[in-house]
């Protein structure tokens, strides 16, 4: 934490992207197995997490997340804003479209 506060704002910010870029890399080399794997191993390391969380802690977290995305909203431009509603879009259209008769049975009770 020591060595950490002696950074810059630049030399912090190159390290991140040198680690985005490791990251990445890292990803891109995995099977889809290795994919699967890593994200159940997330999916528990989160739920445990947030498991272990005091109520308070739970809504710290959560105006957290709502200050954070209310102010990457605000600095969206309005073609940003119209491709992400895009993409969503095509994204919601993409998973409706894999639903058996079943799940779509399901999804008009519970909406």
């Amino acid at each position: 934490a020591a060595r950490r506060a002696a950074l810059t704002s630049e030399e912090i910010e190159e390290q991140q992207e040198q680690t985005r870029e490791k990251v990445a890399a890292w990803r891109a080399a995995l099977t889809p197995e290795q994919v699967e794997h890593e994200c159940a191993v997330a999916r528990d390391r989160s739920a445990a997490r947030r498991a272990a969380l005091t109520s308070e802690q739970v809504e710290h977290e959560r105006t957290v997340a709502r200050d954070r995305n209310a102010a990457r909203r605000a600095a969206l431009t309005s073609e940003e804003i119209e491709e992400q509603q895009e993409q969503t879009r095509e994204k919601v259209a993409a998973w409706r479209a894999a639903l058996t008769p079943e799940q779509v049975e399901h999804e008009c009770a519970v909406a």
